[in-house]
């Protein structure tokens, strides 16, 4: 095995890159759904149901990578509270504003076609209703004030305080599935007993950290991959099951009824991906061509992640084109295709004006 990951010419990590990609698709098709994301909704008499169910479920793992990333690439680094809060959080608040700004004026005249105030913009803004999308921008600025403390914490941790931390979280997890199968929801326990609130910017951050950085070459080996994915599928079906029970017995089949259960144990899953593209990554060196474009999309992916409201709205029309020549599940997967290379190729152009590259 190397005993260095493969690297861009512009030393990007490929295999991060590659999660990158895998992570923005998913992202987009989260926002799909009863056409895709919880089509299992509407399909309940479908041969293909199970699928549509762990598709669900796997979908999830999207924003944990994109934290985990985070974590892989910032718990390492030293910087002052200077750089800090002017290069990061900065930074990312004025895209944040720049981005719902466009987002607003297309919604308002795209979609609603209602009156634009400085008003109404700013409290949409604080609040975040632009658009639900950009929850994760809004958790992403608690996550960079948060950094001199979790880089502290991910130093100072040894190998069995991460090991500790996954189990803790793992049975509490199975402590939330396992009281709503004997009680249907009429028992829970105090919910202050908690661990980790912040689970999006604490406990990724510190698995992506721990995995990228302290893991040593001979932990990437065949016999952990297989265990970690036989776990990770023990989560998601256990999941699904668990998804299946609470819509039967609620009639809960709606996507905001649906989701529950989703979150519970998928940093398990998301664990087991991370792992696997790092070893594959370890293991194999991809050509120049394919390392350009990995480098090349993954660098496209926060552009995207921006516009996708307007990259699926500008090709929605795409689903119904599909839609009589193949089942609707395909179809929304090639509408999001599409809307990904559409908003790749918006951003790729955008990033050749100069000045614009570094903001996204």
């Amino acid at each position: 095995m190397s005993s260095t990951l493969q690297k861009s010419r512009t030393n990007r990590k490929l295999h991060l890159d590659f999660l990158r990609i895998i992570a923005i698709f998913m992202v987009l098709f989260n926002h799909t759904n009863q056409h895709g994301f919880v089509h299992f909704t509407v399909a309940q008499d479908s041969v293909l149901y199970p699928f549509y169910l762990f598709s669900a479920h796997l979908i999830k793992i999207a924003v944990p990578l994109f934290f985990m990333i985070s974590g892989a690439l910032l718990l390492g680094k030293e910087e002052s509270f200077k750089d800090l809060l002017i290069k990061r959080f900065l930074k990312y608040l004025i895209v944040l504003t720049v981005a719902s700004i466009i987002l607003y004026v297309y919604f308002s005249l795209q979609l609603y076609h209602k009156p634009m105030s400085v008003s109404d913009f700013l409290k949409g803004l604080y609040s975040g209703k632009i658009t639900l999308a950009y929850w994760y921008l809004y958790a992403y600025l608690a996550f960079i004030l948060m950094l001199p403390l979790l880089r502290k914490l991910a130093r100072g941790m040894a190998d069995r305080d991460f090991k500790w931390v996954l189990l803790l979280c793992t049975l509490v997890g199975l402590l939330e599935l396992g009281q709503y199968r004997l009680s249907q929801g009429s028992t829970v326990y105090n919910t202050n007993f908690s661990l980790f609130a912040g689970q999006n910017y604490i406990l990724y951050p510190l698995m992506g950290y721990y995995i990228e950085h302290r893991l040593k070459a001979k932990a990437f080996r065949k016999r952990n991959l297989l265990l970690l994915w036989a776990i990770a599928l023990g989560a998601l079906l256990l999941s699904c099951y668990m998804t299946h029970y609470m819509c039967t017995i609620t009639n809960g089949w709606t996507e905001a009824g649906c989701q529950s259960f989703m979150n519970t144990l998928i940093f398990l899953p998301s664990i087991a991906v991370f792992y696997t593209a790092k070893l594959w990554f370890t293991r194999h060196t991809p050509g120049k061509r394919i390392s350009k474009a990995i480098t090349t999309l993954g660098g496209l992916t926060f552009g995207i992640y921006l516009m996708e409201g307007i990259c699926r709205v500008e090709t929605k029309h795409i689903l119904p084109i599909l839609r009589p020549y193949v089942h609707t599940f395909p179809a929304c997967i090639i509408w999001i295709l599409c809307a990904c290379v559409f908003g790749g190729v918006c951003i790729f152009i955008l990033k050749l004006i100069p000045g614009v590259k570094k903001w996204i």
